[in-house]
């Protein structure tokens, strides 16, 4: 509603203006008109910033876009790449330690390369169900912070998957069952939903 604010000023401001001048019916329906279509506008935005559409990346390997972010399991190369020409200028591998070494001992190094082709790069290992902490969360959300289109992976896209769905809970204001919508269509599931047919309604 900031804007409406900000045309209900411009009115003020015009009305004081012009106040030796006449002010006509057609002059004050033309202000209060783009007032309400702002409102109206910003409204629309408002509600827009929820959204369930995901997008599968068919070129690469469990690679998903949900708004400003991408999350995959470990990226090549040639995804790395692909990022870099999308806009994406941050990466959050949440891979351990050893998987990292592994990866590069076979492949490349992640955070050298990322770092030559100009990603900001931050490793956050989640090591098993040990990792799964509202602290770790907490470190999560802090590298979240500022924005940008942003990569997060881990070797299949399930951790990644998971921490995603707490943090639009924790910090975005989703509900479980709207994180649970956005989770199905990247890795997350529950083996009864399919035994049931049904997907389970969720709260918290």
């Amino acid at each position: 509603m900031k804007l409406a604010f900000i045309f209900i000023h411009q009115i003020v401001n015009c009305l004081s203006i012009n106040a030796k001048k006449p002010v006509t019916m057609k002059s004050i329906t033309i202000l209060f008109t783009s007032v309400l279509l702002s409102s109206v506008f910003l409204h629309a935005q408002e509600e827009s910033v929820k959204t369930d559409t995901v997008e599968t990346i068919a070129e690469f390997r469990n690679t998903f876009r949900y708004q400003d972010f991408y999350l995959s399991g470990q990226p090549t190369y040639e995804a790395l790449q692909w990022l870099k020409s999308q806009g994406v200028s941050k990466i959050i591998n949440l891979r351990s330690e050893k998987e990292n070494n592994e990866y590069a001992a076979g492949s490349f190094n992640e955070e050298s390369v990322s770092r030559q082709l100009g990603f900001v790069y931050y490793s956050l290992p989640v090591d098993g169900l040990k990792d799964y902490t509202p602290e770790k969360l907490d470190e999560f959300t802090g590298l979240l912070e500022g924005g940008g289109k942003t990569l997060i992976h881990c070797a299949g896209a399930v951790r990644v998957t998971y921490f995603f769905m707490a943090w639009l809970v924790k910090t975005q204001g989703y509900t479980l069952n709207e994180a649970a919508v956005i989770g199905r269509k990247l890795t997350f599931n529950l083996p009864i939903e399919k035994l049931l047919g049904t997907e389970i309604s969720m709260s918290m």
